[in-house]
């Protein structure tokens, strides 16, 4: 089973290419989906956050509010650690179990998108790398758009990850998202049909 590691920097267009390519028949794993569901309440993750951020991160639910949390750890690089350190292994452990269910269905190739694959060393468990990159203007427009961020706590969440020039260094295969939608879909398409697959 190939497993293809999908990455890019917030705003770039990870969620539009996993869209292409789920429409193409790729089986995809989200790992932000994955870390939410990693830190539910009742989970181990779900406790040390609450023990180690305090019960403001609440939600009236008992569910961990990912917006106070998020005003807290992108502030401040030290907390954002402490909440990688929880989260990232209770993701990858998830993560992982469903690859292992993919290979038992025979799947052929599996996209795991990762927006830190890099710093968090998820890289590891991917045969090759793509990332998606797009122009920082394109960048914060839609970020600005998407969750109603200012430009400064955009760009605390820029430099809280690789730059698009490091990315690139070590990423096996680049999509640029500068142009429309249906550049994109011909791009992507072209690139999933290159991938050597059983008839």
């Amino acid at each position: 089973m190939l497993v293809i590691g999908l990455t890019g920097g917030i705003g770039t267009g990870k969620t539009e290419v996993t869209h292409v390519l789920r429409e193409l028949g790729a089986v995809v794993i989200e790992s932000d989906k994955v870390a939410h569901e990693s830190y539910e309440p009742g989970t181990e993750a779900h406790g040390l956050i609450v023990s180690r951020f305090g019960d403001d991160v609440l939600d009236e639910f008992g569910s961990i509010d990912r917006k106070s949390l998020g005003k807290i750890v992108f502030s401040d690089s030290a907390r954002r650690l402490e909440l990688e350190e929880i989260v990232w292994p209770a993701t990858r452990k998830l993560t992982l179990a469903r690859l292992e269910n993919e290979e038992k269905r025979g799947t052929e190739v599996v996209i795991v998108e990762v927006p830190k694959l890099f710093e968090s060393g998820w890289d590891q468990i991917a045969d090759v790398v793509w990332t998606v990159e797009s122009p920082s203007g394109e960048i914060n427009k839609r970020v600005e758009q998407r969750s109603g961020l200012g430009r400064s706590e955009t760009d605390a969440r820029v430099a809280a990850q690789l730059t698009r020039e490091e990315r690139i260094a070590i990423s096996d295969r680049v999509i640029e998202n500068n142009g429309t939608l249906e550049e994109l879909i011909a791009q992507v398409s072209r690139i999933w049909e290159s991938i050597p697959k059983k008839k």
